[in-house]
């Protein structure tokens, strides 16, 4: 007689479920232990008379205990408990046959992709049967990561999650969209989590991962401290090296960046801040005695230090201006000038940038700024040196520098960046000599475009900067 003994993979199952089929008994005891299904089973037959053979078969099928369907590219393992040797199964269209000893008894291991792990027993197997595994599918556990700096509901981004495994070693990265992470485990992992953001300490955690029949779901809400860029500057005497004292320096940086005054320190000749991130500053100092300096300070380390050395203004007096009624003349860089009577000039021809004539404006080409920053480029140097140029030749010129934007964004940033950056180009001027007295800063914004704002063409027309004679 041909029998069927159901293994029911049951978390926590009672032991010792007496079941009545038909023509025979089964006592299936269930219990679960270390993540395998363990079933352990004894038919008791009701009497027939034996069969002479002493090979019997044994069909093996293996179910979704969910569906009761067959579970594709399932795996079997048979050993036989006597020898502790594999013992082989046959596969055919339905599961898996097998090919045993009367009187003998098998520990029958099944599994499958998604799939927990079962193992059942065959006790003192006596008569050909069918034997039926429910298997069990895995249902995953879930980890989540979240970065955020102050508000866990305002996530940071980009930041970066490094996810190591401690089992296999394995190290894997990933970009968090939106400071969000979401992964799935189908097993068991021991997992060391690494989540930065730049300009943000890094925050570590251990997490042990467990997969159980519900599947778990684990998270990780790191919250990022603000990384502390310290900036110290030691200004001295550029002839003497001696400290300077009572000196004055601003920081500048992306728009919307409030400027930073650095504090003197105890020590003279020392200036100090904290910085709120990374990245390229713009540096401005005023001591008095010395020449205004400007140029572009790169904060890479959490600790960071400048030495600036100031240039003395000598003390010997301005010469006086010249104050023809109309001088036309030839200079070296082949410039012609026509001054009035009161020593301002009302029109200038020069080679690199045309006829000047007073209140026209002239727009500079070849000016180059960081996106949304006033840090000049060196690629502007040359065509700000044909300005200074320019001045050096006629002492007696004074312009305005005028910055503009496109439309893009908040009105008072757009005027605020337009005057920083015609205040670096003074400011760079400045540093070559040219007196301060003659530069005027002034940030329009999107105030006066040359070109609608309907595309990124004309936008990059508007956003330009231009000097005009005064």
């Amino acid at each position: 007689m041909n029998q069927t003994l159901y293994a029911y993979l049951v978390n926590k199952a009672p032991a010792g479920i007496l079941k009545h089929l038909t023509g025979l008994t089964i006592l299936c005891i269930i219990h679960w232990s270390t993540g395998i299904c363990n079933v352990r089973a004894q038919t008791v037959q009701l009497p027939k008379k034996q069969s002479a053979s002493s090979m019997l078969n044994v069909a093996i099928r293996l179910i979704d205990a969910e569906t009761d369907t067959i579970v594709s590219n399932a795996k079997l393992s048979v050993i036989d408990e006597s020898s502790g040797q594999p013992v082989p199964v046959a596969p055919d269209s339905l599961g898996f046959k097998l090919s045993g000893m009367r009187g003998s008894s098998y520990i029958v291991r099944a599994s499958a992709p998604d799939y927990f792990e079962a193992k059942t027993r065959i006790f003192n197997l006596s008569l050909s049967q069918r034997l039926i595994i429910k298997l069990m599918r895995t249902r995953p556990s879930v980890l989540i990561i979240k970065a955020f700096a102050v508000k866990i509901d305002q996530p940071l981004s980009p930041a970066t999650a490094v996810i190591t495994s401690r089992i296999t070693g394995k190290s894997e990265r990933f970009q968090l969209q939106k400071g969000r992470l979401q992964r799935t485990f189908t097993k068991p992992d021991n997992l060391d989590i690494e989540v930065s953001a730049p300009g943000y300490n890094s925050a570590h955690r251990q997490l042990t991962i467990d997969v159980a029949l519900t599947g778990k779901r684990y998270e990780f809400d790191a919250e990022l401290d603000k990384t502390a860029v310290d900036l110290t500057i030691r200004a001295v005497d550029s002839q003497t090296n001696q400290a300077v004292v009572g000196g004055r320096f601003i920081l500048s940086g992306p728009v919307g960046m409030a400027p930073i005054v650095l504090s003197p320190s105890p020590e003279v000749g020392l200036f100090g801040a904290t910085l709120p991130a990374r990245g390229a500053y713009q540096l401005r100092s005023n001591a008095k005695g010395y020449e205004d300096v400007t140029f572009l300070v790169v904060t890479n380390k959490a600790q960071n230090e400048v030495l600036v050395k100031l240039t003395p203004i000598p003390p010997t007096p301005e010469p006086a201006e010249p104050k023809p009624d109309i001088v036309v003349g030839e200079l070296k860089s082949n410039l012609t000038a026509k001054e009035t009577s009161t020593a301002s000039v009302s029109a200038i021809s020069t080679k690199i940038f045309g006829v000047i004539e007073k209140g026209k404006s002239i727009q500079l080409n070849k000016i180059y700024f960081d996106q949304s920053s006033p840090v000049l480029r060196p690629q502007s140097y040359t065509e700000l040196d044909q300005l200074y140029d320019v001045l050096t030749q006629y002492p007696m010129l004074r312009i305005e520098i005028r910055g503009h934007t496109d439309n893009q964004g908040d009105l008072d940033l757009n005027i605020q960046l337009s005057r920083d950056r015609c205040q670096a180009v003074i400011d760079y001027l400045a540093t070559k000599g040219i007196r301060r007295t003659r530069l005027t800063a002034i940030g329009r914004g999107p105030l006066d475009p040359v070109a609608p704002n309907n595309n990124e063409e004309n936008r990059r027309k508007n956003r330009r900067v231009e000097f005009v004679l005064l």
